[in-house]
């Protein structure tokens, strides 16, 4: 009995070893599709940024546009266009350009003959000043609300900053220790080889 008892103990460390790293591996493949999704079915990084959106001015309706609503706080996966690209925006798209000094993402309400773009907030009333093609910065390709309410939250908050750094560090103990098991369960077996 004693026998079966140290099997139980040798296999303890393993199955929680095993049980962290499958964590970590769900979370790494969780947070791929997250991004791949958010960047609008693309692993193509180069030219995207995220952004949190600070106001609730594209927080209207639903719309029958790839890019619905966006509700205050969310977070907005960019593509940031080359001239090029800039030229096939459509109406409907969701851009981010800057307008009197100030950076924003709004809805195209309608595309001038000359090329002169009309943006409107979804729950604005009124459009804003008619801008130009090179004022575009990017477009819109993906949204995430509920994730960016908890990163507002922790950037906000006078708790946020230092909460984040606890849960930093937390992670990479974990880490490091399933690492470190896993290096001496492989260690063990070569050595039984």
């Amino acid at each position: 009995m004693s026998g079966d008892t140290s099997d139980g103990k040798k296999w303890r460390p393993r199955l929680s070893t095993c049980i962290v790293a499958v964590i970590i591996l769900a979370s790494l493949i969780a947070t791929t599709v997250f991004f791949f999704h958010l960047n609008g079915d693309s692993m193509d990084f180069s030219d995207s940024e995220l952004l949190v959106i600070p106001t609730g001015s594209m927080d209207g309706g639903p719309q029958e546009h790839p890019i619905s609503t966006i509700p205050e706080d969310s977070i907005i996966m960019v593509h940031n266009l080359s001239d090029e690209e800039k030229s096939s925006l459509a109406e409907g798209d969701v851009i981010t350009f800057h307008q009197g000094g100030i950076y924003k993402v709004h809805r195209i309400d309608e595309i001038g003959k000359d090329g002169t773009l009309y943006t409107k907030g979804d729950a604005n009333q009124s459009r804003d000043a008619p801008i130009k093609l090179s004022d575009v910065n990017g477009k819109v390709v993906g949204v995430a609300p509920n994730v960016g309410k908890a990163v507002s939250f922790l950037r906000d908050a006078s708790i946020g900053s230092p909460l984040l750094i606890i849960i930093g560090i937390i992670l990479l103990i974990i880490m490091i220790y399933s690492i470190v098991e896993i290096v001496g369960i492989i260690r063990n077996q070569d050595q039984k080889n």
